[in-house]
């Protein structure tokens, strides 16, 4: 996959900060979906179905506008992502224990610089979509509250689509997504790994990572392609 569209396949997944390496979904009973004899329109019928379908067709009306500000796609964005997604079960999962350690202060500080930096990583690579295409081709529920959603992005070069399982939590009444698989590798766990790995290198302190959250707020778009380091 050449470096431009993956860079806006992970744009248009509204996913977290960097894919690297292999790793295994949040939940630990599903991998990648893979064919499946549900037909869209059967999926598209469910509620978990037509909530990601929705969401696939906001994010390429918003990628495909040509005509707003970069601040307005921001904004956007962030907007989608607080309808969406539950960042806060994202958050606190990819923080891992060190949630339960941290004080108030440093857990509302972390989520604010866990959302800012969703944002800020990958607004500008929605200028590279391409005319890919969304769809939704199952629904499985993993329990009474918990769907698995496959889709596929399609390429407008014919080549093969690229697979996308949606882990989707219903609480509430509201359904948000918990989890995001790109061609069977979890982005959350990803993350989790790079996070864990600042704090255990700095004594099993929080600080160091809230710092290098803020650093990377600060910095100029370009340089906030990853936390690892």
């Amino acid at each position: 996959m050449s470096p431009v569209r993956y860079s806006a396949l992970l744009a248009f997944t509204l996913v977290f900060l960097g894919i690297a390496g292999t790793s295994h979904p949040l939940w630990a009973q599903s991998e990648a979906s893979g064919p499946s004899a549900q037909t869209h329109d059967e999926a598209v019928k469910t509620q978990p179905g037509r909530f990601i379908q929705d969401l696939g067709d906001r994010a390429i009306a918003i990628i495909a506008n040509k005509n707003i500000t970069v601040a307005q796609r921001s904004e956007k964005f962030r907007q989608i992502l607080n309808d969406s997604f539950d960042l806060k079960t994202i958050g606190r999962f990819v923080i891992g224990r060190s949630w339960n350690t941290a004080t108030p202060a440093q857990q509302q500080e972390y989520m604010r610089l866990f959302e800012g930096l969703v944002v800020k990583t990958y607004g500008d690579r929605l200028t590279l979509y391409t005319g890919e295409g969304f769809t939704v081709i199952s629904v499985r529920p993993e329990s009474e509250k918990d769907f698995i959603i496959a889709s596929q992005i399609t390429h407008p070069d014919g080549s093969e689509p690229t697979t996308i399982d949606w882990r989707v939590r219903q609480r509430d009444g509201k359904l948000g997504v918990i989890d995001v698989v790109v061609e069977g590798v979890s982005l959350s766990v990803t993350q989790r790994q790079e996070y864990a790995a600042i704090i255990q290198n700095n004594g099993g302190q929080i600080d160091p990572l809230l710092q290098k959250m803020r650093e990377q707020l600060n910095a100029p778009a370009a340089q906030t392609a990853g936390t690892s380091g």
